[in-house]
């Protein structure tokens, strides 16, 4: 520790002599770092907590360069006159056309382009067996009427009459006329509802153009409502509910760092009753913070949905440094040495602890960066780092701040804290000890059995944002699915190498619920181009083929003139040929068309009944089932079911790896620094029992773990070094009888204060609109309270046991004015 104590003298001399240059540096710095920081983005995708090179996440990108159209909106005209409805949705296609076209792709209000396309190809469209049924007539029509024809079956009455045959295809014909006649709008059956599709040109989470397309079409929908009184018109679909995510997202991190640093503020000028010293310690802070998320910037170059609220936890938990500094920096004013001496010695005496806990804090928050789940790993780089430049700026930026503003601070008296804890520190060490040993035995136990039994949490709606928005959004969408059934939006994609290909995994697709219950399905809908040609092409031209022949030949002149006139009116044309993929018309291929033009190769599908996709574990079979099925080495599928099947496969990887790598990372760091004798074993034990006592808790309390909460676990183990080191290197210090209790008297305070702001960063995450976010700030924050009662409590009696109680007990003054010197 001696090399370390010589590199923190220098360092804190270095600051006090250039005070002035190292103020003016910290102001270029911080600007600098502001507004590299302000071009920061927040992407909600979950697909970002993933690596790039994950399954899911190589196939979902792979597909967005391919397909054309990867959101969409789904726009709803409601109201109770179906004259009214039909008048306002017209209306609303006619803006629609209006917006700008390099954010649409298309717009979907009827189905009328594919009727008439069936139509127009009504003779290959027909099935094979009514043309074979038709031609078969028309022979026995002919040869009925050929007088040279010897008839031995006149008595065969079997099946039906080749003029039946002939009437129902007629019949058929005109059925399908009438439809490619008739108006084509997507309505539910009660004629209050009508669905217009927006297909849009980039992806759901591309925020900005998400941002600029919804206010127009929001701008368009409201003018509907105010030219159309009594109509209600709606939106929903993957942008809808993604920028609602976002906007929640960035709300809620607004919120928490503001009333952060309101709280935060408040409490130190609470406890230290100076604006000025205040001051200093927040401007210190405010460079490393912004010097934490520059670096993100640069390196990483956005936050993900676990790192949007680091803000507020490298605030809360980054300035303990500053505050273990600052108090000590107090003491030493108040035995009476000047300004500049107070400052250095502050730095010696504070440095032992703060090196420790900061070290200790950015290995378990490193440990995370060793993952290869982006949601822990970027969490886990920013931390680190976080607490890295935290420390560094309260020991140089905040030194050189408290010279400057020294005659304006003078000695600031916050012993009352101290006399508060010498009342209520219990000094029963041995019942302590032996009390905080069992609790820490049983805490052991429930934790185990809390994480050997299905710690994480299945259910993604305790993973989505409450907000006005997305209430709104779902209550579209469930007037949709009722009206017009599942699957009109979202499901996945699958993409082949070969347009062959794709027949093949469609009837792969099709095969995994041939003989299952509706409800044990896997899939509700596959489709692909091959659903827009007509099947048996070739068998079927060859059969029209005959057709024309029968009805061009005189065979049939026998008929009434009034009965060929109608068969006139069969004759397939001439020209017919085989459709291909380039006749689909594009309004009805463009799901199946990719951004080069080729078609075919794209396979759309959605989830069956048998899938519950708020369900991690339905999700995962899922997944694992159509993975399994081997389509091919190319073949690429992407969704929502395969993002969270590999992020819930990495996270059960990950995690366990990551926390061991914490645990053992602030032991080493303990142990090195502290030494391996009594006080580096205290620590560890008080931060064992604060780790535990959080698990315990949570358990109790049935929270599980998921994507974002589960970082609290190596948090606090980082925290549960941090407090109790504190305390443990001030009684090293001292080295005198009850020095545990003489270190929690005097360290006791700022190491509370340490915790009081930690936990307003982790309380302001409960401002978050999102369920997962505001699971994790619950379980830190108990992790918080868990480790800050062992570090005052469990760790000084521990620390205690076997030295030589004094006679006399210590006094208040005594205890407040100790300092480094004793």
């Amino acid at each position: 520790m001696s090399r370390v104590g010589s590199f923190i003298t220098a360092l804190t001399r270095l600051s006090i002599r250039h005070a002035r240059i190292v103020l003016v540096g910290s102001w270029i710095l911080a600007a600098l770092c502001a507004l590299v920081a302000s071009h920061l983005q927040v992407l909600g995708d979950f697909s970002r907590l993933l690596p790039p090179n994950a399954t899911a996440v190589r196939h979902l990108r792979e597909l967005e360069r391919r397909t054309r159209v990867l959101a969409d909106y789904l726009i709803g005209v409601e109201s109770d006159d179906p004259g009214r409805r039909a008048a306002a949705a017209a209306d609303l296609r006619v803006r629609l056309r209006t917006i700008d076209q390099s954010l649409i792709a298309g717009i979907t209000s009827d189905d009328a382009v594919s009727r008439r396309y069936v139509w127009d190809n009504r003779y290959l469209f027909a099935p094979l067996a009514d043309l074979v049924g038709v031609r078969d007539a028309l022979e026995a029509e002919a040869e009925r009427l050929n007088p040279w024809s010897l008839r031995l079956d006149t008595d065969d009455t079997s099946g039906a009459s080749p003029p039946t045959k002939v009437t129902e295809f007629e019949d058929r014909l005109s059925n399908m006329k009438l439809e490619s006649e008739a108006p084509g709008t997507i309505v539910s059956k009660d004629g209050r509802l009508q669905l217009l599709i927006v297909r849009a040109t980039f992806a759901s989470d591309d925020s900005i153009r998400g941002q600029k397309l919804t206010a127009l079409l929001d701008q368009a929908t409201r003018r509907i409502e105010h030219d159309h009184p009594g109509v209600r018109v709606g939106m929903t679909g993957d942008v809808i509910n993604t920028g609602a995510e976002h906007r929640a997202l960035l709300r809620g991190m607004l919120t928490s760092t503001l009333f952060t640093i309101v709280s935060v503020v408040g409490g130190l000028l609470l406890f230290y009753r100076s604006l000025t010293a205040v001051g200093a310690l927040g401007w210190s802070l405010c460079v490393g913070v912004l010097a934490t998320f520059a670096f993100t910037r640069v390196t990483i170059g956005h936050l993900n949905l676990a790192s949007a609220f680091l803000s507020s936890i490298v605030i809360g938990n980054g300035i303990n440094f500053g505050l273990v500094y600052l108090a000590r920096y107090f003491e030493e004013l108040r035995s009476g040495l000047t300004n500049s001496d107070a400052l250095l010695l502050a730095a010696v005496g504070s440095a032992p602890g703060t090196v420790t806990a900061a070290i200790a804090a950015a290995v378990a928050y490193g440990s995370l960066a060793v993952t290869q789940f982006r949601g822990f790993r970027d969490f886990g780089i920013i931390g680190a780092v976080g607490m890295l430049l935290c420390w560094v700026t309260a020991y140089t930026v905040l030194p050189a701040g408290l010279l400057w503003l020294g005659p304006r601070i003078g000695a600031v008296d916050t012993g009352w804290f101290s006399k508060v804890l010498t009342r209520c520190t219990p000094r029963l060490g041995a019942s302590v000890m032996h009390i905080g040993f069992s609790v820490l035995g049983a805490t052991a136990l429930l934790g185990i059995f809390y994480l050997t039994h299905e710690p994480f949490e299945d259910d993604l709606r305790n993973l989505r944002s409450v907000s006005p928005d997305l209430g709104e959004a779902s209550r579209w969408m469930r007037k949709f699915d009722r009206a017009f059934g599942t699957g009109i939006s979202g499901g996945f994609v699958i993409g082949v190498d070969e347009r062959t290909q794709a027949p093949a995994v469609v009837q792969k697709l099709k095969a995994v619920d041939e003989g299952k219950p509706v409800r044990a399905h896997l899939f509700s809908q596959v489709h692909s181009l091959d659903e827009l040609l007509p099947a048996d092409q070739n068998l079927k031209l060859a059969v029209l083929a005959d057709l024309r022949g029968l009805l061009d030949s005189p065979a049939l002149k026998g008929l009434p003139i009034k009965e060929q006139q109608q068969l006139k009116q069969l004759r397939p044309p001439d020209n017919l040929s085989a459709l291909t993929d380039a006749d689909v018309p594009q309004e009805v291929a463009w799901p199946y068309t990719e951004r080069d033009g080729t078609r075919g190769k794209l396979i759309l599908a959605n989830t069956g009944l048998g899938v519950d996709t708020w369900r991690l574990h339905s999700l995962e079979h899922f997944a694992d089932t159509l993975r399994d099925l081997q389509l091919g080495p190319y073949v690429v599928v992407g969704g929502s079911a395969f993002v969270f099947s590999d992020m819930i496969s990495m996270m059960r990887i990950d995690g366990p790896r990551a926390t061991c790598i914490a645990l053992a990372g602030s032991a080493c760091v303990v142990l090195l620094l502290l030494g391996a004798r009594r006080h580096g074993l205290v620590t560890l034990a008080s931060a064992s029992l604060g780790v535990l006592g959080m698990l315990s808790i949570v358990c109790l309390l049935g929270i599980k773990v998921n994507f974002l909460d589960f970082v609290a676990l190596p948090i606090t183990i980082g925290i549960g070094v941090d407090y109790a080191v504190n305390i443990a290197a001030r009684a090293k210090q001292l080295s005198t009888p009850n020095g545990g209790h003489r270190a929690v008297i005097t360290t006791g305070p700022v190491v509370i204060l340490c915790s009081f702001t930690t936990i307003i960063g982790y309380a302001s995450l409960l401002f978050s609109l999102n369920r997962g976010i505001h699971s994790f700030g619950l379980c830190a924050m108990i992790g918080e309270l868990t480790c800050l009662a062992t570090a005052i409590v469990f760790t000084p009696a521990l620390l205690d046991w076997r030295t030589k109680h004094s006679h006399n007990p210590i006094s208040t003054d005594d205890a407040v004015t100790d300092n480094t010197s004793s």
